[in-house]
């Protein structure tokens, strides 16, 4: 398959207009407190908190950003998906990206630890599993429910940049 070449710029517009319309609102409906948001829309402080530790490469740009809790966010960028987490970082570029596994099982919580849960319940979290294009799969945890749900609808659709878009290299 041929490759579209495409500049960064227009590959985060196309990854906005996937997150807009799973969401069925427009930019202005997003203020950053959202669990899964515009990055621009963080804060300030956080934005310059996460791409201290992105390590981000020279044209890359930080879209949309999900919070599995206070000190953990998986930044979906116009070249791949970083997890920040207290400890670290790690990344799946798109053209390494196969597709979903979907949600692990998940337990409640302490009290009801026995009794299994589903993923379309809010407020919790369940590891998630990303297929690499070498059959790897890595789990991440993220957000059950309408966050979890979109964060899996709007990066299903990230294989697609892997395969299709060249991204222009402006030196």
């Amino acid at each position: 398959m041929e490759r579209i070449e495409k500049a960064a710029n227009q590959i985060a517009e196309q990854i906005e207009r996937w997150f807009f319309k799973y969401h069925k609102k427009e930019k202005s409906g997003f203020n950053g407190s959202e669990i899964f948001t515009i990055f621009h829309h963080l804060y300030y402080e956080k934005q310059n908190e996460l791409i201290r530790r992105m390590n981000l490469n020279k044209h890359e740009i930080p879209v949309v950003a999900l919070s599995s809790n206070k000190n953990e966010f998986i930044i979906i960028t116009t070249e791949r998906f970083i997890r920040i987490y207290d400890s670290g970082t790690e990344s799946l570029l798109y053209s390494n990206f196969e597709g979903h596994v979907g949600y692990k099982s998940m337990a409640a919580g302490q009290r009801e630890r026995s009794k299994l849960m589903s993923v379309k319940t809010e407020g919790y979290v369940s590891e998630f599993g990303l297929k690499r294009k070498d059959g790897q799969i890595i789990y991440w945890v993220i957000p059950t429910g309408g966050p979890g749900f979109a964060f899996w609808n709007v990066t299903d659709k990230c294989a697609l940049i892997g395969r299709k878009y060249l991204i222009k290299d402006y030196k």
